[in-house]
């Protein structure tokens, strides 16, 4: 893999963080103020940004944990977690 592409990752990955984290900020933020409309909104579709991207990102690279793995692809395919390239080797 060259540089570029592993930047182009890396980048992609900062979005997810990003993403997750505005996630569980407004959470935080919706569990102390429940009675805010606009709070609450901002916390719909901050989950709907952060779900579109984690899935942008799982398309590409691949999945980040066993939960974005449908049972049955599971099953049927036996997914290998401890084959390369690892998440750090690309």
């Amino acid at each position: 893999m060259n540089l570029s592409a592993f930047e182009e990752e890396r980048e992609m990955m900062l979005r997810v963080q990003e993403a997750d984290f505005v996630v569980v900020e407004l959470t935080l933020y919706t569990n102390t103020h429940p009675d805010e409309p606009e709070a609450l909104e901002q916390w719909r579709e901050a989950i709907k940004k952060a779900a579109q991207i984690r899935r942008q990102y799982e398309n590409r690279y691949g999945p980040l944990s066993l939960l974005s793995i449908p049972s049955e692809e599971a099953i049927e395919m036996g997914w290998r977690w401890n084959q390369a390239p690892w998440p750090w080797q690309r």
